[in-house]
This record gives C-alpha cells, structure tokens and sequence, in this order.
C-alpha cells in the first residue's frame, strides 16, 4: 500500500512553473529521498504534501484517500530552515512542539527524556536553544519531529549540522523508525 501518492501536482509563482506535471507514489515503509538541483521544485512539493501551501494542479493522497489537514498531524515534518525559538529552554520547548501533536505532557516528558538519554543530550534539558550548536538543535529538531511517532517522514536535508558520528546516529535512528 502506498502511503503517499502525488498525481500531476503542478504549481506556478509569478510566471514560474515550480512544479509541472509531477506524479510519485512512496509505498508504507520505504525510504524515498528526493534528489535535483537548486529550484527544481523539491521544496515546493514538500511544502504541498504538508499543507503548506496547495497545488495549482493534482492531487495529493495519503494512505489511499486525499490528503487533509488533519492527516498533516500523521507527518512528521522536518524542514531545512529549523524552527526552534532561541530564547526558550529546550526541554519546555520540546514539550510544547510534542503537545502541539497531540501528546499529553506526561506522555511527552516521559518519550522525550528516552530520546534526549538516546542521543545525549540530557544535560541540555533546562539550557536555552540559543546556546545550542547546531548540530545540537538539529538533534532536538528531530526528536520533536518523530516523536508522536507519524506514518510518514518528511527530512529536509537532516544531516546537515552534523559530523560523521552523529550523522551515522541520526541514519540509524531513521532506518529504525
């Protein structure tokens, strides 16, 4: 079963054809990855399977029916630009970014405090981002972007940040999952 299917999606800006005729499917269970060069579109369609914006053109389906807004809580969605607020503490922040997706807090606290063990970073619970590398933030990023556990994974460019051992840590996380 495909999890995701994209049928001639097509979305122009201002005389700028960003996507043109582009169909996909990504099966249940796969890992697919999006590959061209800069302004060939990958963000844009990114940006329409996450209800981010819409497509001129197409359809998009998500585990066989159309897409919907609330079938957007079933993606976990990492972007390229990360969205971290700088003056919040980690942990809160964390907490809030997993309620956002449904979590309770204790539920949250408690999943958080595994990954944050998981990927070292327990230390940095109660410090606030802006005193995070970004290697470091790119980890928080995407515990809080897995952790409600969705049926499919968006990652913009997730290993950007990272050296050679943590991105080796971060793949085998996303094989897992």
């Amino acid at each position: 079963m495909d999890i995701l299917q994209v049928n001639h999606v097509e979305k122009n800006y201002a005389g700028h054809k960003a996507l043109d005729d582009v169909s996909l499917s990504v099966p249940e269970g796969k890992v697919y990855g999006l590959l061209g060069p800069n302004g060939a579109g990958k963000t844009t369609l990114i940006r329409i399977i996450n209800h981010i914006t819409a497509p001129d053109a197409g359809e998009v389906l998500f585990d066989g029916h159309r897409l919907t807004q609330a079938d957007v809580e079933n993606i976990g969605y990492l972007p390229e630009e990360r969205g971290l607020y700088k003056k919040m503490k980690v942990g809160e922040q964390a907490i809030f970014f997993a309620r956002l997706k449904g979590l309770s807090r204790a539920e949250a606290s408690k999943s958080l405090r595994e990954w944050f063990e998981k990927f070292d970073i327990t230390s940095w619970w109660d410090r606030k981002v802006d005193e995070l590398s970004k290697g470091m933030a790119q980890k928080v990023q995407f515990i809080v972007t897995v952790l409600h556990r969705p049926k499919l994974l968006i990652f913009d460019e997730p290993f950007s940040g990272f050296d050679p051992i943590n991105a080796n840590l971060l793949k085998e996380e996303i094989l897992k999952l």
